[in-house]
This record gives structure tokens, sequence and C-alpha cells, in this order.
């Protein structure tokens, strides 16, 4: 069987595109050719695939026509939907087959060499980016120009006419020192194309890429912007440059920030630097560089100088004419709300001077130079400024974590403020109305979600479940993801009596933990008691109106159950809280045995009736039982 080469040529695109390219090929692939690729070639200028094995024939399709009983009448004669069906696909309606209650026709599969022209214009017209354009007047998205299409079937050269963009079987060699290539066969692309100086391959480019830079010593890419350099060069060539020592005294992270940000270097330490050249005169090349991250470097130097001249403190006090977000007030106001939170979750001195000046370097000129340093160079001015390395270090780590697995923050004061901000920034979206649908999440508010899970069951916060407003919800929500446990535990505990959002999850885990001799009891009794007390009305139970001993057995045995359930869960000591639980099976199980609920005293069946609530009510704390299938 043979292999194809389908190569999509165009302008320089971003790194981006190729991300998505890279995801959505094999499926194309797959979709339209009816084979899965051996190799994906994503670069600068050119999208490719390589796919073996490819069938010499599409396979033969079934086209599903009308019901039998709409095809035929009752005199079993074809009906016009029949011959309609029929007529549509070019054959006679003695033609048609009968398979699963329906007519239909086998249609033929077709020559590969015939549907190949089609089939991979369909996948360059499938392809989409979350940024497009259009150029060529014919309504073809894409992310950039495409420039040329070739494709080759093994040594054979199929034409692919789409948009009148020009097809055959050459590509293009590096964009400085080749031309146009002539691709003998499929299987001679990647060597061909290097030839030519162009490499295709990205994991070869990055292999490449971190040889050299281990050439040059230690390096580092802290904003992972080596995942973009990959697709940013055909043919990778490393160099070193050297920026001025003067700059050194600007905090690290800022020269770190000015070199990865805009520039995409790699740090090597004191005042060196690498960065991925695509070609050109070395000392040319070195030197256009340098020049540019000086610049750099003179701006970040100049505003910083310009910002802690204001001070963190004088900063602060601009806070109230930025923002936060429209109808959310401004940061001045979110400020108010952070201390408050702060507050109410426990915080001390440190948190509480650390949450007045959390936001202050919003109005800082380098933060809005530089988006990542907010909280670490808010963290700088406050030391410059004197303040206790406790509230400097919860203003450094208050953003965090970065990402769902991302590092939580490491001192107390950080993860209550961490914890503030992420709450006031759910609940004032929530309140907005802004709540995340689809895939559209503006606000971060998942992220946030799910850094407040961690920081309450793996920081050990007590955030009040009460705290998270309309958001509550979505933010324990998260918690079926986060947690190596069934939904359905996550579930039942979210409809528990414990106050505190690190409480549902351990109840969750401790849940799921439990055996099923143990579980199975509980389980019984709540969805019992539950499910016959489903419509009576609540009330107190009246032991007056109790005739059988199993019935005084369990109200003695709620009366006491209850307040233990209770008091274990505010402890967050779960097995005891289940241990109590457990208490109620035996004697509920007497009363279901000896006792007539639905009595025909109306008086009677109510006071049952109630009892069972309580029942319910006492092993309710523990969660919905009911939401665990049994």
């Amino acid at each position: 069987m043979p292999t194809l080469l389908f190569e999509i040529g165009c302008e320089e695109l971003p790194a981006s595109a190729c991300d998505e390219a890279n995801i959505q090929l094999p499926e194309l692939c797959r979709r339209h050719l009816n084979a899965a690729p051996s190799d994906v070639y994503l670069g600068p200028r050119r999208l490719g695939v390589l796919v073996p094995n490819l069938p010499e024939r599409t396979p033969d399709e079934w086209v599903k026509g009308p019901p039998l009983k709409v095809a035929y009448g009752e005199d079993g004669k074809a009906t016009k939907a029949a011959e309609g069906f029929a007529r549509k696909q070019g054959i006679a309606v003695e033609a048609l087959e009968e398979r699963d209650g329906t007519v239909g026709v086998v249609v033929p599969g077709q020559d590969l060499r015939a549907v190949l022209p089609s089939r991979l214009a369909e996948i360059v017209r499938d392809l989409s980016f979350a940024k497009s354009m259009w150029w060529n007047g014919d309504g073809l998205r894409f992310s950039r120009p495409v420039r040329w299409l070739c494709a080759k079937l093994d040594d054979e050269t199929i034409m692919v006419e789409f948009e009148g963009i020009p097809s055959g079987g050459f590509s293009y060699g590096h964009r400085f020192t080749s031309d146009r290539v002539e691709i003998p066969d499929a299987q001679a692309y990647p060597e061909t194309l290097r030839a030519a100086g162009v490499e295709p391959d990205r994991a070869c480019r990055w292999r490449d890429i971190c040889a050299a830079l281990d050439e040059l010593g230690p390096w580092s890419d802290p904003g992972d912007v080596m995942s973009e350099v990959v697709y940013l060069v055909e043919s990778p060539i490393v160099l070193e440059g050297r920026f001025d020592e003067r700059f050194l005294q600007l905090p690290s992270r800022v020269v770190t920030t000015a070199m990865q940000a805009h520039q995409r270097y790699f740090p090597l330490g004191e005042n060196r630097f690498a960065f991925v050249a695509n070609g050109g005169d070395p000392d040319v090349v070195r030197a256009g560089n340098e020049q540019v991250l000086e610049n750099r470097l003179d701006d970040a130097a100049f505003t910083f100088e310009r910002d802690v001249a204001k001070g963190i403190a004088g900063l602060a006090r601009e806070l109230g004419s930025i923002t936060f977000i429209a109808g959310g007030g401004t940061f001045a106001d979110k400020t108010e709300r952070l201390v408050k939170l702060v507050e109410r979750l426990g915080g001390g001195d440190a948190s509480v001077e650390a949450a007045r000046l959390a936001k202050a370097d919003q109005a800082a000129e380098l933060v809005r130079e530089f988006p990542d340093l907010e909280g670490h160079i808010g963290a700088e001015y406050a030391r410059l400024a004197g303040y206790p390395e406790a509230v400097s270090a919860a203003i450094e780590e208050h953003y965090l974590p970065e990402s769902a697995g991302g590092k939580l923050p490491e001192t107390e004061a950080g993860k209550i403020l961490s914890a503030a901000d992420k709450i006031d920034n759910l609940t004032v979206a929530f309140g907005l109305g802004h709540k995340p649908t689809g895939s559209r999440d503006p606000f971060g508010l998942r992220r946030a979600a799910i850094g407040l899970d961690r920081l309450a069951l793996e920081g050990g916060l007590g955030i009040a479940r009460d705290e998270l407003g309309e958001a509550r919800d979505f933010v324990e929500e998260r918690f079926e993801s986060l947690l190596d446990v069934p939904v359905e535990f996550v579930r039942a505990a979210r409809s528990s009596a414990a106050t505190e959002l690190r409480g549902v999850a351990e109840l969750a885990l401790a849940l799921a933990a439990l055996p099923d001799e143990r579980l199975e009891p509980i389980h019984t009794a709540y969805t019992r008691a539950s499910r016959i007390a489903a419509e009576a009305e609540p009330g107190p139970v009246d032991a007056g109106l109790m005739t059988e001993p199993a019935e005084r057995e369990v109200l003695d045995a709620v009366g006491k159950a209850e307040p233990e359930i209770g008091s274990a869960l505010a402890r967050h000591a779960y097995e005891e809280a289940l241990d109590a639980a457990a208490q109620l099976g035996p004697p509920l199980a007497r009363f279901f045995e000896d006792v007539l609920v639905m009595a025909e005293d109306s008086a009677v069946r109510d006071n049952r009736l109630r009892l069972l609530l309580e029942v319910r009510d006492a092993l309710g704390q523990l969660g919905d039982f009911s939401e665990i299938p049994r």
C-alpha cells in the first residue's frame, strides 16, 4: 500500500497555529483518508503529514434510505419514497437492499487516486485556528496565507486544485539559503528538506536547540518559551549574547522577564543570554539581539526607578482610579474586600497588611509593561519599603497556584491572601453573571476554583462554604476532577453538613474509602428512611405516640447519634462520625421489621414518618447517600 506525503506551505505561522494543527491533523487524516499519519511535520512555513499504508480504494459505503414500511406498501410494491431514493442514487428501485428495517444501497469504494485531490482539499478547508484570516477573496480562512500544496503518493505527484493555490510535487527550502525543491517521493521528504536547509521535524529541532544550549553552560527557561521558539525557526542556530552589567542591579526576575516575555531568550546567568536564530551572519544577528535586549532593559530600569520613587504605599493610593472589572468596582474596592476576607479567614497582622498592599503593583508602570511581574514586583517594592518579609512573601505568593497543578503558597499568610483573592474573583464575577460557559473562561475562574480547592485540601485552610456565595456549586464541582474518587462520592459529600470546603473533600475521600460492609448499613438506613418519609411534614417526634419498643429504640439511637456525628464532623473526625452513623443501622432494621410505618391511625403514622425524617437528617449530615449507586 502506498505512502502519502501532504504539505501545506504557508507564510510564517505563529507557534499557536502549529500547536492547533498538531492536534487536528491526525484526526483529519483519519476522517478523510481512513488512515493515521506516522509523522506530522510542523514548522514556521509548513504543515505536513506522512501517511503510510494508505488503502488503494476507499471502503464500500452503505447509504441508508427510508424505513422498510415506508419504502413498500401493503401490496409489496415500491412507494414513491423508495423510487425517489433509488433515483437519487442512480439505480433501479429493484436494486435496493434491505438491512435492519430500512432499504438502502451499497456504494462501491473508489480508486484512491480519484478521490485523493478532493480529500486533501477538505483537510485544508477543515483546519481551524483560534486566530485566522482570509486573503484571496474566495472566503478561505487560514492562520496565514497558503502559498503552495505538495502531495506525493509514493513517487507519483497528486495535483490538488484548491482556491487557485499552486500545487505539485515541490516544496521550498530555507527562506534565506534555498529555493524551490522537487520532492522525488513521499519517503524522501524529510531528507530532501534537510538538504535544502530545513529541519521539518519539531522533535529534532527541539533536540538540536537543547544540545546547543547545553554547550553554552547552565541555562533556564522559566517562561517555557522553548515550546514557542521551536516553531519559529526552520534551521536553528543558537548564539550567545551579553548585556551591560549595570542591569544586574535590577531584580533578577525583571531581567529574566525582559529576556523571555518579548524576545524569547534563555538566561545563562550573570549578564549572558542565549537566543535561537534562523540564519544570517552570526556577528550581525548577535549585535542586533544584544541591542534589542539592552533597549528593553533600559525601559525596565527607567520604569522600575519611577515605581520605587513612588513607593508601594504611593502606588496603593492610585488604585481608586483603576477598574478591577466592569461592575466590580476599582482595585481600591477590591483591596477593601480582601482585607475583610483575610480577617474572616483568620489571617493575622501580616496577612492583613499584605492584603492592603497586594494589588498596589497594578498601578506600577513595570507591571503595565510586563504583566507577568504582578505580585512578584509588588513584593520587591514592599521589601524596598522596609515591610516585614512575611508581608512581602504573602504579596508574592497570592497569585499561586498559577495552574491547576501549580505550586501552592508556602507561607501561611500567602495561603490566606491567595484564598481571599480567589474567593473575591469568583464571587464578584458570579455576581455579575460571568459564569464560564463551554470553553470560555475569560476571567480564569476555573483555575481560581481549583486553586481554592487545593488551598483548602492541601493547604489546610478553613474556608467556610458560605463565603463562596453564588460560586459555591461551581467551586465544589471542581473536586470531581481534582479528587481521585468516583464523582458520586463527591456529589454525596457536597450535600453534607460540612461547613468548610476542606470538609467536603475529606468527607468524599472518607466515604470512598469505606469498605462495603461499613457503607452498606449506613447507605440502606439513609436511603430507606429518605424514600419512605419523602412526603412527610417535618415536626417534633412525640414519644407519647410510640407503641412499639423498636420505635423508642430508634428515637434513642437518633438522639445519641445526631450530636455525635455533628461534633465529629466539626472536628474533621470522619471515622468517628461514620462509627456514630453506623449505630443507627441495627435499630432501624428492627424498626422496619417490627413496626408498620403506615399505621391506620394518622397521628401514629405521621409520628413514625417524622421519626424517619430525623433518621434521614441525622445521617444526612454525612451527605446524600442516594447519590452513591449500590
